[in-house]
């Protein structure tokens, strides 16, 4: 079933769909996957082949998806004369209930892991209030606002805090770069695209090594806020944006038969990036310096022309692609409890290749059933109550409490 990836409005007209970037999802989260699972094949994270290379720079696949949210955001929600498509409270909550039950499931499943590595087993120099304050503010989607500890609780979930603070602004920042000229936001992305650059930059020329000396591995108060902050990955998000909006702009004029070849082009020059990800500073890629990359072939794939848009079109791909949001969330705490499985089990530690392929297919397996069953059917409730509590008086007063407490 071909859908648009990641939003819907509650009862607005839909735009044609973009099967394709749903299936770019399913990309972007195995990217993020094959990072974290690299582990079980011994050497891989050391190995110079330029496949080890793309998955040793998989962490990319977050910034993929930061600027596919932009761009998603905007071709769902702006309407064609640059305003916001329903109210601020309907496009706050239709986010809600897309990203919040799964991400509760996931912290629910995460728990034991935490309070292993927080109190029973701590990791590094772990200190009680910082414990209590993941505790807290990673439920309410504010841990990135404390990059240094923004891993502990499911790391993954991290960059749902950026993504909550980039919902809180699209209503405003969306609308206003929608109704600016082409010109305006040119200017405002090549802005951007220095905003992505500085931060890594400016760190590096503060240590002694240079910025070569932070590797994946590194961390410090600046190397977390670099890596976790809501404020360094904002860029990635307007850029896609950006996106969006010359998207909905270029369609109203027609398409260029020249998609298919740029869509190809791009991905390939992402692929050679990634490939020598080892020439880049970390700390580049990590901030997002491939975001500009992303949005060409966003905008390209969008058009559905070409052999990778059927690619990513196809039913698998699109199942996949529908899944990728629970595979994110849930692929670090399956790995720790698949490996104690086998670990109580007495079986040996299934390494290499094998392992990888296994760990991933039940990863998938998990999300795609969490899909099915958990997300899918408690976006449709959620949206269900929001429309029968809409429906009266003192529902339409529960509903301003709840997502406008100061109105």
């Amino acid at each position: 079933m071909n859908r648009l990836p990641d939003v819907e409005p509650l009862d607005f007209p839909r735009r044609p769909e973009l099967p394709a970037l749903t299936g770019l999802r399913a990309v972007a989260a195995l990217l993020v996957v094959l990072f974290h699972y690299k582990y079980i094949v011994p050497g891989l994270g050391q190995s110079t082949a330029p496949g080890a290379r793309v998955i040793q720079s998989g962490f990319v696949g977050v910034s993929l998806f930061f600027v596919l949210s932009g761009f998603i955001l905007a071709y769902t929600y702006i309407d064609d004369h640059g305003g916001l498509r329903g109210s601020r409270n309907e496009f706050l909550f239709a986010r809600f209930a897309r990203i919040y039950p799964v991400y509760l499931v996931a912290l629910l499943i995460a728990l034991p892991i935490f309070i292993d590595i927080s109190l029973i087993h701590p990791v590094g120099v772990m200190k009680l209030g910082d414990t209590i304050r993941t505790a807290i503010l990673t439920p309410l989607l504010l841990q990135g606002w404390t990059p240094k500890r923004a891993w502990m609780w499911n790391g993954p979930g991290w960059s749902l805090s950026a993504e909550a603070f980039f919902y809180l602004l699209f209503p405003v920042v969306g609308v206003w770069m929608a109704k600016q000229s082409s010109r305006r936001l040119t200017l405002a992305g090549a802005m951007a695209c220095v905003a992505i650059v500085t931060p890594p930059l400016l760190l590096g020329a503060s240590r002694a090594g240079g910025i070569w000396s932070v590797t994946p591995s590194s961390y410090g108060p600046w190397v977390a806020f670099i890596k976790f902050s809501p404020l360094i990955h904002l860029p990635q998000f307007i850029i896609g944006m950006i996106t969006g909006i010359a998207f909905i702009r270029r369609r109203r004029g027609g398409e260029s038969s020249r998609m298919p070849l740029a869509s190809m082009a791009s991905i390939a020059a992402i692929a050679a990036v990634l490939a020598v990800g080892n020439r880049i500073p970390y700390l580049l890629l990590q901030a997002g310096i491939l975001a500009p990359l992303f949005a060409v072939s966003i905008y390209t794939l969008g058009h559905g022309r070409g052999i990778v848009c059927k690619v990513l079109s196809h039913p698998v791909a699109l199942k996949l692609g529908e899944a990728s949001y629970a595979l994110y969330l849930l692929h670090m705490p399956l790995s720790w409890y698949l490996t104690r499985v086998l670990r109580l089990s007495g079986w040996p530690r299934i390494e290499a290749w094998t392992g990888l392929s296994g760990f991933v297919a039940i990863a998938l397996v998990v999300s795609l059933g969490v899909y099915a069953l958990i997300e899918e059917p408690s976006r449709r409730r959620l949206k269900r109550w929001y429309r029968d509590a809409a429906g009266y008086p003192w529902g339409r007063f529960r509903l301003r409490s709840v997502l406008n407490p100061s109105g």
